[in-house]
């Protein structure tokens, strides 16, 4: 049954559009990635050996730092789905030119220099890809495969990337296989067209102090997740023996070996083979209760292979420990980001995992500086010893921090399950939902107060909590509210003054949201803004079927409401015959569409985007509390809308932008 559940979740994340552009486009990102770097060392290595291949590695590490600090700081302040497009742009322009050089027989240097450009911005894209797939998710769940099919992946990118460069160096020569890289990063850019972030909360502030601030507190919540420093150090660690690595592998294939150039790609390609099985692993046994033990575990599977290896160094043991490895990367990358996700708040979130990855540069970088002197010191096998024995070590030391970080990780509270049930808020991501659970505010009516009353101004959405309540409009009773039931959505979706008054039957708890929080949130998402339509006309709806003679239509009830609530401020107010007119058909109309398919919950046009530009229309026309609006032209009135609807053609573009 479990199982089951997974393969449901890894389906429905699949099917959302968004996911699959920005999934598709880090697989792509990582096969041009792996295959350019592989090209490089390579090169490098003929070029001028170790030394060579370490200085590729530590400078783009150190450019990559530099980014990294700069998309920490500016992570809350630009759209990071067109960052994301753009920079993914720049690293296949980079890749291009490098390869262009090389083959014009430029210096090695400014080859180097191009690459080496490409990859220090290859750092950006999986922390701009955490901090956006909150956004497009609804459940933790989701987040966790979403996490572990990016895993996957990369893991399929890290197995195709050095496969083809090999094939290509074999066939062609580096130029050839550098611009092969630059074509897969520019397919991972064309992938990113169209990718869609919704609007989330963005500091104003620009200034260089703030910034720098903003990198400061990344870096601080970062040191805090296990702390002190548990995440922050073991990654590190990681990146430190992943950087070394780049530098051993060539070394392993030409001189330890004897395999050959094109061996680099091979056993480079390992890692990415064992990172298929390990993700495939992570996405069926990796939960959103055991992510410290999953990213310790990955850890120790990085760690134990390099020390088998150093202990019996043969072609047959390095492809069988790079194939663990590569396991154990894939289960430690879901765990650590899926980690970092959920212990970070959603508006933190980018500079958390900008952050994180400025650690993981600089272990890079240290790990590729470092190697060199390891194997001029203790050789190949000592350097694999000594880089295996420690991460082992540490990870080893660091369990027990991880495991109590994991009993302590909070589940979805009972705010988030109040508006996940409420059909309005259940299509939105799950950092929607948790920014909007941080904002409810408690509220707190004994038996017989008023929590609202009708004719008022609307300035909260409330959810009851507990208790009850009795409904009345114009005097007369409705069905009375319970627990998970919400109510004033009606004032502020229409504009007009409270439609009914609700009365604590017992003591009365509720969690409420402000106008402008509620509006953003509702109005920002076609599928949870249909479904606040569809409640709004129901209630409406049954409010005139309830008392015809008081409420007429739907509408003419809620302009009943508003017409009351004007003359209770001092106005007078007369509605026009066309205006009733208008307002009838409209809302009519859009309720007897609603009402004849179930469509509403699936967003069809008709039911989602057209309702929406009715009832708008219809609001434009009558809701409006100040004054009438003067006669609509004949292209965009509410009637116009109506016949639409009677027809089932959609409205034309002037009657939707007019409404």
């Amino acid at each position: 049954m479990l199982r089951n559940d997974r393969v449901r979740t890894l389906y429905d994340v699949l099917r959302l559009p968004d996911v699959r552009r920005i999934e598709l486009g880090w697989g792509a990102s990582v096969i041009g990635e792996l295959a350019g770097q592989v090209t490089l060392v390579v090169y490098a290595f003929d070029a001028g050996g170790a030394v060579l291949v370490a200085t590729y590695v530590a400078s783009r590490t150190v450019v990559s730092m530099a980014v990294t600090l700069g998309l920490t700081g500016v992570s809350g302040r630009v759209q990071p789905g067109l960052l994301l497009r753009r920079v993914t742009w720049l690293r296949a322009v980079f890749l291009a030119l490098a390869a262009l050089t090389a083959f014009l027989h430029g210096a090695p240097a400014a080859v180097i220099a191009l690459a080496a450009a490409s990859s220090s911005l290859a750092g950006t894209y999986r922390p701009l890809q955490v901090a956006i797939l909150p956004w497009l998710v609804r459940t933790p769940a989701e987040l966790a495969s979403s996490n572990a099919i990016a895993a996957v992946l990369e893991n399929s990118g890290a197995l195709a990337g050095p496969l083809l460069a090999g094939g290509v160096l074999i066939l062609a020569d580096a130029p050839a296989s550098m611009a092969l890289a630059a074509g897969f990063l520019g397919l991972a850019a064309l992938s990113l067209h169209g990718l869609a972030v919704p609007d989330r909360p963005r500091s104003a502030a620009r200034g260089a102090t703030r910034v720098a601030r903003d990198v400061a507190d990344g870096l601080t919540e970062l040191a805090g997740v296990a702390a002190p420093g548990g995440a922050a150090i073991l990654a590190v660690a990681q990146t430190f023996v992943r950087g070394a690595l780049v530098v051993l592998i060539p070394v392993l294939a030409v001189d330890t070996l004897a395999l050959g150039q094109s061996a680099v790609g091979w056993l480079t390609a390992a890692i990415g083979a064992g990172g298929l099985v390990g993700g495939a692993a992570a996405a069926s046994l990796v939960r959103v209760t055991r992510l410290g033990r999953a990213f310790v575990a990955g850890l120790l599977l990085w760690g134990l292979p390099l020390v088998w290896l150093a202990l019996t160094p043969s072609a047959a043991v390095a492809y069988l420990a790079l194939v663990v490895v590569g396991v154990g990367n894939a289960i430690e990358d879901v765990g650590l980001f899926t980690l970092l996700a959920r212990s970070a708040s959603p508006r933190s979130c980018g500079r958390v995992l900008g952050a994180t990855e400025f650690v993981v540069q600089a272990g890079l970088g240290a790990g590729s500086v470092a190697a060199p002197a390891l194997l001029h010191w203790i050789g190949v096998r000592g350097t694999l010893a000594l880089l295996g024995g420690g991460l082992t070590v540490l990870a080893l030391a660091h369990v027990r921090r991880f495991v109590r970080l994991d009993q302590a990780m909070p589940a979805p509270g009972q705010e988030v399950e109040l508006l996940r049930r409420l059909a309005m808020f259940a299509p939105l991501s799950l950092a929607v939902i948790e920014l909007l659970a941080s904002d409810l505010q408690p509220h707190e009516f004994p038996a017989g107060a008023i929590a609202m009353r009708e004719g008022d101004v609307g300035e909260l959405f409330h959810v009851i909590v507990a208790g009850s309540a009795a409904v009345s409009v114009g005097g007369k009773p409705r069905p009375p509210l319970a627990p998970g039931d919400c109510f004033g959505e009606i004032a502020l979706l229409r504009g007009i003054p409270r439609t009914a008054t609700v009365v604590a039957d017992q003591p009365l708890r509720t969690l409420a949201l402000d106008r402008e929080t509620f509006l953003v949130a509702v109005t920002g998402n076609s599928m949870s803004n249909a479904a606040a339509d569809a409640l709004v006309t129901q209630r409406l709806t049954a409010d005139s079927v309830a008392d015809p003679d008081r409420h007429g239509t739907p509408l003419q009830g809620a302009a009943s409401a508003a017409v009351r609530g004007a003359h209770g401020n001092g106005r007078s107010m007369t509605m026009p015959s066309w205006a009733a007119k208008t307002r009838t058909d409209a809302v009519e109309c859009c309720a007897t569409k609603a009402s004849i398919s179930a469509s509403v919950r699936h967003g069809s046009w008709w039911n989602s985007a057209s309702c929406r530009a009715w009832a708008r229309c219809a609001s434009a026309i009558a809701y409006s509390t100040a004054e009438w609006p003067r006669k609509p032209s004949r292209g965009s009135s509410a009637a116009v809308c109506c016949e639409s609807c009677t027809s089932r053609s959609a409205p034309s573009a002037s009657v939707i932008a007019a409404s």
